[in-house]
């Protein structure tokens, strides 16, 4: 088994867990109740906020989850409706440039050309932006990321070439 790691502090993940933790226990206090009422509530009454509880625990543990993390094996991208890992001997760099949704965001160069986008981007000084679900990192951490980011890839096994 693989462990992966976030190698950066995100100073808004106690949020998300708040958000989707209260969400868990809304959801068990409504199950509890209808356990309890089981007798006095119609099966159609039951349907809207059990599809009503599934989607918002979905998207609010996704959101807590949305992150990029390392292990050996290589890096993880984590979004809301995706997760994509990319083998370390796939990644070619890292580098920051503007995406549609920020101004700056971490993009991982493969070496086929593309390139992946990451939840991550420098906190820009000035009025709050939109946020897209992830994490933006003041100029020292996020310095520290890009460093870490690079010792990480420069850690990893060289790929044998074939036979």
């Amino acid at each position: 088994m693989r462990t992966w790691t976030r190698p950066y502090e995100d100073p808004t993940r106690w949020f998300t867990g708040a958000i989707a933790s209260a969400g868990t226990m809304m959801c068990l206090f409504a199950g509890l109740q209808v356990a309890t009422h089981w007798e006095r509530i119609a099966p159609i009454q039951v349907v809207p906020v059990a599809a009503f509880f599934s989607v918002w625990l979905t998207i609010a543990w996704r959101l807590h989850r949305t992150a990029l993390v390392v292990s050996p094996a290589g890096v993880r991208v984590r979004w809301l409706w995706a997760t994509r890992t990319v083998p370390w001997e796939r990644v070619g760099g890292f580098r920051t440039g503007p995406d549609w949704l920020v101004a700056d965001r971490l993009w991982i160069a493969l070496s086929d050309g593309t390139e992946l986008r990451t939840p991550v981007r420098p906190r820009r000084p000035g009025p709050v932006t939109l946020r897209d679900g992830g994490t933006a990192l003041a100029a020292g951490p996020y310095a520290e990321l890009l460093a870490t980011l690079d010792r990480w890839r420069a850690a990893a096994p060289p790929v044998a070439p074939p036979a």
